[in-house]
């Protein structure tokens, strides 16, 4: 392959970073927090309203520690997709002429302009993870 030809790819520094880490910090942040809000949808409805009547008090003990636990979990997998999509990003920053709001707007660079949009997913769902945190810190079990 000539030079001239390898820079004309779009993604000319594609090969500076792997598949599986430009899909873990765009997909990762999301599906850990869907997950979340899912599982602990569940174990509150469950824990305080398992039949027809609602409880006073949570069915089975450690409702809230498992809660907080999972809410754990997501925040870490949030932030982790958070630093592999950064790392991605400070590989590629340099594979097309322009800065972010050129990456935005031409849109050259898929390498770079996924890794962007996995830091900037990341990030958005990490501070969704945490604004789930007072629910849980302020609100009474059932």
């Amino acid at each position: 392959m000539t030079d001239a030809r390898r820079h004309a790819h779009p993604s000319p520094h594609r090969g500076k970073v792997g598949l599986f880490g430009l899909f873990y910090g765009l997909v990762a942040a999301p599906l850990a927090w869907v997950v979340s809000q899912i599982a602990n949808s569940t174990l509150g409805q469950e824990a305080c309203f398992p039949g027809t009547e609602p409880l006073a008090a949570p069915a089975f003990a450690g409702v809230h520690a498992l809660q907080a636990t999972i809410l754990l979990a997501a925040l870490v997998v949030s932030a982790s997709a958070a630093i592999v999509a950064f790392g991605s990003w400070r590989s590629t920053r340099d594979e097309q002429a322009g800065d972010q709001h050129d990456l935005l707007s031409v849109g050259e660079g898929r390498s770079r302009f996924m890794a962007f949009a996995g830091v900037l997913t990341s990030v958005g769902f990490f501070v969704a993870s945490l604004f789930s945190a007072p629910a849980l810190i302020l609100i009474a079990g059932c």
